[in-house]
């Protein structure tokens, strides 16, 4: 299994449970879990970039 299949199944648990326990109407729910998805995916590429970076 690839690294960045990994983080992205993940992702998407994470953000399906924070999701469902936080928010009440269908369309928060998407609106959240879209915008999770996006943090988690952008923060662990923008992370890994850093520590490539570093010898």
């Amino acid at each position: 299994m690839n690294h960045y299949i990994a983080i992205l199944i993940l992702s998407v648990c994470v953000a399906t449970v924070f999701t469902l326990i936080t928010k009440e109407t269908n369309e928060e729910r998407i609106r959240y879990f879209l915008k999770l998805m996006a943090y988690m995916v952008l923060g662990s590429f923008i992370a890994a970039w850093i520590m490539y970076s570093i010898p």
